[in-house]
């Protein structure tokens, strides 16, 4: 099967050249052969075939129909891949006919339908989004004191800290990806990319946490962060916008962390014997 579609296309993209003026190929259009017309193969891709004359060789179309008039010939097989073969009688075919029905394309496939698509993708964020809240609860749980400080660094100034968080993201990514197409660059190309991620995870805890601080001033630091995750949970979940406004929300979290060298205030490459490192602005 394989070999009969792939000689027949073949041998009509070449026939211009190896002189077979007699084969017929249609691509995005119908093609339609009439009684007294003679072809040697015919082959449609995307199109429907209707033959009244003869085809001495095959007949191959591919997301399309075939139409066998009473007056057709046909020397070979019909192969009918994506639509239905309809012979009235009086139509000859001395080789096979093979049909595989159904439309063919992104859309009729069962895994990629509309609605599979959309509930695949909404089962996935429901996962993430619990990963991310268990892991930022443990996150607070562990410093609480950092993202304390962090979340107070993004209400102090949110366009630095947006800018930060935007102009990292910028700079980083593209340097981790070039790092990765060569072989000794893939170790950096990891942690940078393992550094960022932690980032944005820590940065997206202390957003949450300064949401829910403002919610509810005299709950615990891990229930702020609890409700600040379930409101930008909520505004990620909303169709086409929800990513983007998400993101947004959450970029300033990421500049924060690395303002505040996450919420620690010590230098990122000196030890901080000559320069001791501000304590962090925690609230008694």
């Amino acid at each position: 099967m394989k070999k009969l579609i792939l000689g027949t296309v073949m041998g009509m993209l070449l026939a211009p050249h190896l002189g077979w003026a007699d084969n017929l190929f249609r691509f995005n259009e119908n093609a339609m052969v009439p009684v007294r017309a003679e072809y040697s193969e015919l082959v449609v891709l995307n199109g429907s075939a209707e033959i009244k004359g003869r085809i001495t060789g095959n007949v191959v179309v591919i997301r399309g129909d075939v139409f066998l008039e009473s007056t057709a010939y046909i020397g070979g097989d019909v192969v009918c891949i994506g639509g239905q073969i309809e012979v009235v009688p009086g139509a000859l075919v001395l080789g096979s006919k093979v049909e595989i029905g159904g439309q063919i394309g992104w859309k009729s496939l069962p895994f990629f339908s509309i609605g599979k698509v959309l509930l695949f993708s909404f089962l996935f964020k429901l996962v993430s989004a619990a990963g991310l809240i268990l892991f930022c609860i443990f996150l607070v749980m562990m410093w609480p004191n950092q993202i304390r400080y962090t979340a107070e660094e993004v209400s102090a100034d949110l366009l630095k800290s947006s800018l930060v968080g935007l102009f990292a993201i910028i700079l980083l990514l593209p340097l981790a990806i070039g790092f990765a197409v060569t072989l000794f660059g893939i170790p950096i190309s990891l942690a940078i990319f393992i550094f960022l991620l932690v980032a944005r995870w820590f940065g997206i805890a202390s957003v949450a946490y300064l949401l829910g601080h403002k919610m509810s001033a005299r709950c615990s630091p891990t229930m702020a962060v609890l409700l600040g995750l379930l409101l930008l949970k909520v505004i990620h979940f909303v169709p086409f916008i929800g990513g983007a406004f998400y993101f947004i929300a959450t970029l300033p979290g990421l500049g924060a962390i690395l303002l505040t060298r996450f919420g620690t205030n010590k230098p990122w490459l000196s030890s901080g014997k000559n320069n001791p490192a501000k304590p962090p602005r925690v609230k008694a």
